[in-house]
């Protein structure tokens, strides 16, 4: 008899054994211009920036691969959707590597950022985060 519990196992067995190495995400932006007036300072408080993936390779673990963005495409998006501030949190798809976040951020010149770290990340690291 097929239960409940071996169904949603084998769903998922079955979307692990399909995954591809390179499923892609396109990188949002937008397509409609904001139509309502936008607070005065307003944060986008949780965005990621994916980087030239040769300059900023991904976790051998990611599970998905996105498009990688230049800042100007950032920049832009936040500007057409009159949002002045920025935070960007490292996406998992880089572990605990957080140069992606960090050039983001100065690339953007009014963000701040939300990094990943672990147990193996050394001390000095912190000074640059």
């Amino acid at each position: 008899m097929l239960t409940r519990r071996n169904f949603v196992t084998g769903a998922l067995a079955t979307g692990v054994l399909l995954r591809t190495e390179n499923s892609f995400s396109k990188a949002s932006q937008p397509s409609t211009p904001v139509n309502f007036e936008v607070p005065a300072h307003a944060c986008d408080c949780h965005t990621h920036y994916y980087g030239d993936p040769q300059k900023f390779p991904l976790s051998p673990q990611h599970i998905n691969t996105p498009e990688g963005t230049l800042p100007e495409e950032m920049i832009a998006l936040h500007r057409a959707l009159h949002l002045e501030r920025v935070v960007i949190v490292t996406p998992s798809a880089y572990g605990t590597d957080n140069s992606s976040t960090l050039f983001g951020m100065k690339a953007h010149g009014n963000a701040r950022g939300i990094a990943v770290v672990n147990d193996k990340t050394p001390d000095s690291d912190f000074d640059s985060l």
